[in-house]
């Protein structure tokens, strides 16, 4: 195990071990930024939970997100709940249907997670793209091909 690896898992071992102190500061940024959306945090889980809904252009969306530092690979869950949206690579979802709105590794900064209320205005970005997308048969922001 190299430097940077330890010194990541350390960052990741104190956050898991103050979870309630992370989410806690995560839903009051969020809250400071975010009215619409509702969020609590389930102990059981130790996860905050949220939903929803957000207008974007007539019409509206409705949001269910999941963030906890116990999740594999990458923190949030965030889901649009719209049966019309199926499982597709060229939109940037992952097989549970969660957005896909940075690479997990190559987007993450050092030493750093990404906080949930940077994540939030790319659920309208993505948005912006899967319309183009239904449009014009490609997504037309930047990506990483999956």
């Amino acid at each position: 195990m190299n430097l940077i690896t330890a010194l990541e898992a350390s960052r990741i071992s104190d956050i898991k071990k103050n979870w309630c102190v992370f989410l806690n500061t995560e839903k009051a940024l969020v809250e400071n930024y975010f009215e619409w959306l509702d969020l609590k945090i389930h102990h059981p889980n130790k996860a905050l939970f949220g939903k929803g809904t957000l207008n974007f252009k007539n019409k509206s969306y409705d949001i269910e997100l999941y963030y906890s530092p116990f999740l594999n690979y990458r923190y949030d869950r965030i889901y649009i709940k719209d049966k019309s949206i199926k499982y597709n690579d060229d939109i940037h979802l992952y097989k549970d249907l969660s957005l896909c709105l940075y690479h997990p590794i190559i987007d993450k900064p050092l030493f750093r997670g990404i906080p949930l209320y940077k994540m939030i205005p790319w659920i309208t970005e993505w948005i912006v793209h899967y319309q183009g997308y239904k449009k014009y048969g490609v997504w037309l922001g930047r990506e990483i091909k999956h």
